[in-house]
């Protein structure tokens, strides 16, 4: 009796896993279990857990019956010798659109392990992004149900080292596929897992889409009482997701995420504390909105773009910049030189960029003073310089340039003291001389570093030790890019 009695009771517990887990929400807990476990200690990029959780995702993509892209490839679209992105496939079946593809993408690593206190501790990363792997996997469940009525193809990839920077993603669109033209909308699914926490799930980007608010908050597709948020653009300097990479290159994009409300890049992000509740709605309207924009022929891209997804490697970019530094004469002949005062200035500049170097010419309306022995000297001139920029060719949030050339400059007018200068008898008006110097960026953001030194004389006739005298200045410069 006692026997029947515990096989009941076993029974009780096993029958509602079993049955947990042919739902979709007893599915998705299985995967961010799995992933998040801490026998894949953190999923580091590079590491041989790492390339467990790449193989059970590989594993579920072929039990729903979803074909790696490229049969030769297997699954693996391998880079760098250590890392490997997963990558499958779900083509469209209208002659028309099934050329054309929509990526949809969630990186599947984390940090790993870290030394906290003399003792090891796992970073598992149950929302970030084991989360977003779990919807990724689900999602191909839900769309080979109805691919036959799939338009265009769905790419799902599964990237890796996203953590390292992008990397992933990065090696993807910089080495594609499919023509990169032909690419209709990526979307990432980054930490998805605290919904009930958050309120909210948000897709970022829909201004890259034409009516992409609209598509989204279409009450037809959003399942329950799911709360979903648009916002035009991802806008956050400090925070990227793999979308960047894709928005870099000028394909539209929505990421998708229930925020940085869970432990972010804490040990405590565990999988006992994702909504999977919110998670099955989330999925579900992923579902309808890919299927709805996978069988719409008037689907339209905005060609609108935000300032910090544009790549240093665009073909052109423009900016306007505050100038803020000091300026003072220096003598050709004797031992003095003059002393210092403020230049300030404001302009607007362009960049034409090859690759890793480019030709960058500007324009500025300055103040430009310096100490002379007769009273302080102001000029308000034109300055035009014009240089050679070597960059460097990254796709991350930062970058740093180095550029140097020449500049022409034309005093508009100037005083000394109260009185007005005298560009007849005493000063020229035209300037010429070199400029280098050190540019850092941080996304749309940069500061430069400019030594500014004239080759032309300021003064037209010589002083007692039969010298003329040069302008001579240093500055920063604040820029904005767009």
């Amino acid at each position: 009796m006692k026997r029947i009695f515990l096989s009941i009771i076993g029974l009780a517990v096993i029958i509602p896993i079993i049955t947990a887990q042919t739902t979709l929400k007893g599915r998705l807990e299985k995967h961010v279990y799995i992933l998040a476990d801490d026998s894949l200690k953190g999923r580091k990029a590079g590491s041989i857990e790492n390339r467990k959780a790449a193989a059970y995702i590989v594993e579920q993509l072929e039990e729903i019956g979803i074909a790696p892209y490229q049969d030769d490839l297997y699954y693996y679209q391998d880079f760098r010798g250590l890392y490997q992105n997963v990558i499958g496939i779900l083509p469209g079946n209208d002659p028309l659109l099934q050329d054309e593809f929509i990526v949809v993408g969630a990186h599947y690593d984390h940090l790993g392990i870290k030394t906290q206190d003399g003792k090891e501790v796992i970073y598992n990363g149950a929302d970030d992004n084991a989360s977003g792997t779990a919807v990724l996997i689900e999602l191909g469940r839900l769309l080979k149900a109805f691919q036959p009525e799939l338009g265009r193809s769905i790419i799902l990839a599964a990237f890796d080292a996203e953590e390292m920077g992008l990397v992933g993603s990065s090696y993807f669109v910089d080495n594609p596929m499919v023509p990169l033209e032909q690419i209709k909308l990526m979307l990432s699914i980054d930490m998805v897992g605290w919904y009930r926490q958050s309120g909210y799930v948000e897709y970022k980007g829909v201004g890259t889409i034409e009516n992409g608010e609209e598509q989204l908050l279409d009450k037809q597709l959003i399942p329950g009482e799911l709360n979903v948020t648009t916002k035009k653009f991802e806008t956050s300097l400090f925070t990227a997701t793999d979308t960047k990479p894709f928005a870099m290159k000028g394909i539209p994009t929505l990421a998708v995420t229930t925020g940085l409300e869970s432990p972010y890049h804490q040990p405590e992000d565990e999988a006992n504390l994702i909504d999977y509740d919110g998670m099955a709605l989330i999925t579900l309207h992923l579902s309808n909105f890919i299927r709805s924009a996978a069988r719409n022929a008037d689907y339209q891209v905005s060609e609108k773009q935000v300032a910090r997804h544009k790549s240093d490697q665009s073909p052109f970019r423009f900016g306007v910049s505050v100038n803020m530094g000091y300026n003072h004469h220096r003598y050709t002949a004797g031992a003095l030189n003059g002393k210092t005062s403020g230049v300030y200035g404001v302009g607007f500049l362009s960049q034409i960029n090859r690759k890793n170097w480019a030709v960058r010419p500007e324009m500025y309306y300055e103040s430009v003073k310096a100490q002379y022995p007769a009273g302080k000297i102001t000029t308000n001139r034109l300055t035009v310089p014009l240089s050679l920029v070597l960059q460097t060719r990254s796709m991350d949030l930062f970058g740093m340039d180095v550029f140097f050339g020449g500049y022409y400059s034309h005093a508009l007018g100037g005083r000394q003291g109260k009185e007005s200068l005298d560009f007849a008898h005493t000063f020229y008006r035209n300037e010429g001389g070199l400029n280098y110097g050190l540019g850092f960026r941080l996304a749309q953001f940069k500061i430069n570093f400019t030594h500014r030194g004239g080759l032309t004389h300021f003064t037209r006739n010589t002083n007692a030790d039969d010298a003329h005298i040069r302008n001579k200045a240093n500055y920063f410069s604040l820029v904005y890019l767009f």
